[in-house]
């Protein structure tokens, strides 16, 4: 029968020795026994120095308290109990080392293996103190809670938009710090449903919360369950951004918006406006444009009939109004106006033009971009209609004025060389000057060597109005025409005396018929 071949044969104290992992024996007041030669390569410790060393005094401050320590159960060990924690060296430094622990209960001790993982926790802590920078930065606040324990993080965040510090909310429920009183049993169901897995973790939308303060704040929750190592859901890891501004402004912006559409419904005008595509060149003439509802009414077209595009909106534009529409809207961007105005015609549906008045209103950058462009369309056919009525009576009232005016200051050649200007009403500074014009302008045309002027028809005359009549006889005169006055009521001849009108070297006679025998008589002379 052969026998099997055999390995080499190790002495157990040598591999103990020489073995890179740091062995020992822990008895049940934490005293390290039988440290192998590892220890003193790893820590700098001479094996006389660590033997009988209690560990709990070289352990970090922060390892000390064995709740505190990275520990779990190894299942590949059978068992075994695996930590993490630092060690200090002769040098004290700290040194990482993970820990496999076995208890033999009966002799009270316990077997260790430990071995140095000083560059992978090395970079786990690293990664961990940056974590905890970026989530005390970050705006949102993130929140864990535990089954039976209530609340066990809470960031910088959360203490940010809720205002209850960390250790007011450690132990205590979500729901009572941040849910008001109606809510909270609803939103009690919803986390025993995340727990359960009934509702899918992620967003579950924004909800109205409360401050320390009283103040109502707007969050916008995401929720997802935590598991041990088992699977079991030991709590939930709750993310919450402060959406409060966010949703008065969307609230604001939503009613300006409804108000618009509302206006823009009710309104007999119309809007069509654009964004450019691109700032540098805002008149392609290919740029898309909006045209609202009220606009299309307004033209007679439907919305698909309405212009697309910058191009498009010209062929409404009536033949003889284009080039100076073209011509405002150019200045308006060149000189990057805020408003422009113009009137002009549009093509209706049903081939007819309206007119309209456009207001162009623009938003233009820091740097003179334009950003947006609008135009209000107005509807003032009615009013150019009204205008173009008013225009044609106006001529009619000023050609009636101008007939009237004529039959006025009416100019009879009474007889060759004698001229008659009878004057019937008031005379005012306008009649006035119509009478000098046309007696004067007679007489230089007639060759008249007599005027004269007839107020039988002059009920009143005051001081201006004799003024007047004085001053075209003397203007009659340097034209060679002598001046005779006819008519003369004796209320008038009255009112000339007491009010003392200078008649100077005029002729006055009582009536029409006397005067004409006058100026007859001085011209056979």
């Amino acid at each position: 029968m052969e026998t099997q071949a055999q390995g080499p044969r190790i002495d157990p104290r040598e591999f103990f020795e020489k073995a890179p992992a740091l062995f020992c024996v822990l008895d049940s007041d934490n005293r390290m026994y039988q440290p192998n030669g590892a220890w003193e390569r790893v820590t700098g410790f001479s094996l006389e120095a660590l033997e009988g060393m209690r560990l709990e005094d070289r352990l970090h401050p922060e390892d000390r308290d064995p709740t505190r320590r990275t520990s779990r159960i190894s299942v590949e060990a059978q068992g075994a109990i695996v930590q993490e924690t630092r060690f200090r060296c002769a040098d004290d430094t700290y040194k990482w080392l993970e820990w496999t622990m076995r208890v033999v209960f009966e002799r009270g001790l316990v077997f260790c293996c430990a071995r140095t993982i000083e560059q992978p926790r090395r970079a786990t802590v690293t990664a961990a103190r940056r974590l905890e920078a970026y989530l005390r930065r970050a705006p949102i606040a993130m929140i864990e809670t535990e089954v039976g324990r209530g609340v066990v993080e809470w960031s910088t965040g959360a203490e940010r938009i809720f205002g209850f510090t960390r250790s007011e909310a450690l132990g205590r429920r979500l729901v009572d710090l941040v849910v008001a009183e109606p809510q909270r049993d609803h939103v009690l169901d919803a986390a025993f449903a995340i727990r359960e897995g009934r509702i899918p973790s992620g967003r579950l939308g924004a909800t109205e919360n409360i401050t320390k303060d009283g103040r109502t704040v707007v969050c916008e929750w995401h929720n997802a369950p935590l598991a041990d190592e088992e699977g079991r859901v030991r709590g939930v890891l709750s993310i919450a951004l402060d959406r409060t501004e966010i949703e008065r402004e969307r609230a604001r912006a939503e009613e300006s918006l409804a108000r618009f559409e509302l206006l823009m419904r009710g309104s007999k005008n119309g809007l069509w406006d654009y964004v450019p595509r691109d700032p540098k060149n805002p008149t392609d003439p290919e740029q898309p444009i909006f045209v609202s509802d009220g606009l299309a009414r307004l033209l007679g077209i439907t919305a698909e009939e309405a212009p697309k595009s910058l191009h498009a909106w010209e062929a409404f534009v009536h033949p003889e109004d284009r080039e100076q529409a073209a011509r405002r809207f150019a200045e308006h961007i060149a000189s990057r106006k805020d408003e422009t105005y113009f009137e002009g015609r549009l093509l209706r549906g049903d081939g007819t033009y309206l007119w309209v008045a456009s207001t162009f209103q623009s938003l233009w950058s820091e740097s003179g971009e334009l950003l947006r462009l609008a135009s209000a369309i107005v509807d003032i056919t009615e009013r150019k209609d009204t205008e173009a009525d008013l225009r044609d009576k106006l001529a009619v009232i000023e050609r009636q004025a101008a007939s009237i005016r004529e039959l006025s200051t009416p100019i009879l050649e009474v007889q060759e060389g004698v001229l008659c200007l009878p004057v019937v009403g008031v005379v005012d500074s306008g009649r006035a000057a119509e009478m000098m014009d046309a007696a004067l302008g007679s007489v230089v045309d007639l060759q008249a060597r007599f005027l004269i002027i007839d107020l039988t028809g002059v009920p009143v005359l005051d001081t201006s109005t004799a003024d007047r009549l004085l001053a075209i006889a003397r203007a009659a005169s340097l034209v060679g025409a002598k001046t005779v006055i006819t008519g003369l009521r004796p209320a008038v001849a009255q009112t000339v005396v007491t009010l003392g009108v200078a008649m100077g070297e005029v002729k006055t006679l009582r009536n029409l018929k006397d005067g004409l025998r006058y100026c007859l008589r001085e011209a056979s002379r």
